[in-house]
């Protein structure tokens, strides 16, 4: 697997490509909103002869849909992400507002639904699918149990968290549908529970490991 990581827009979300030795790709919060953004995503994209096949949100918030609608029209995906933060799409306007940030394209309607217990999967990839409410009602993670080698080295399982988990602490619940008592419930019980050595690529901020954040919880 190839995993690149770029750091975008004014919120400084954490987005993703993983693809596989076939050139399939899978984007994970693509939310690039500046020109120089959607170009270094598609410059890393062409180069590499990728063909983008999914394109992952862990949530519907503002900050992480930025570049659905790039990515869709570029192409040809449909955003994928879980049905309860579906009516945030309908809310971008709003948080626009709230966050003080300009949209110039709305996030595009949902293409598939992604519900617990999903997997997600291309060959030499595949990532089950954790719902995690609280920091919006349709939170999700990703995780890659087995990544075998990754950017030319053996790797750890790998979960990319979105905001239900950051380096030190855990996402805000007070924006849309947010419920804190969810959040540690299903941090507790679905992400606390993977192996030490797993790797966390959170929504924001550095990366960390399940056995550093077990302090916390």
């Amino acid at each position: 697997m190839l995993l690149k990581h770029f750091v975008v827009n004014s919120f400084g979300v954490n987005a993703f490509v993983l693809s596989n030795d076939a050139g399939e790709a899978i984007l994970i919060d693509p939310s690039v909103s500046r020109e120089a953004e959607r170009k270094a995503l598609a410059d890393y994209i062409s180069s590499n002869n990728l063909k983008v096949v999914r394109l992952l949100n862990t949530h519907l918030h503002l900050d992480h849909v930025l570049g659905n609608a790039f990515v869709e029209r570029t192409y040809g995906v449909k955003p994928e992400a879980h049905e309860e933060d579906a009516f945030l799409l309908d809310l971008q306007e709003e948080q626009s507002q709230m966050f003080g940030l300009p949209v110039e394209e709305t996030s595009p309607a949902l293409g598939d639904y992604l519900a617990e217990g999903d997997v997600v999967e291309i060959p030499g990839i595949s990532l089950r699918v954790f719902h995690i409410a609280g920091h919006s009602p349709g939170g999700l993670a990703f995780y890659c149990e087995k990544p075998g080698e990754v950017n030319g080295k053996k790797a750890p399982p790998l979960l990319f968290s979105g905001d239900i988990l950051f380096a030190g602490s855990m996402g805000r619940s007070d924006l849309f549908g947010g419920d804190e008592e969810a959040l540690v419930s299903g941090i507790k019980s679905k992400l606390m529970t993977l192996p030490a050595e797993t790797l966390v690529f959170p929504g924001h901020g550095p990366t960390t490991t399940i056995g550093d954040e077990r302090c916390w919880f």
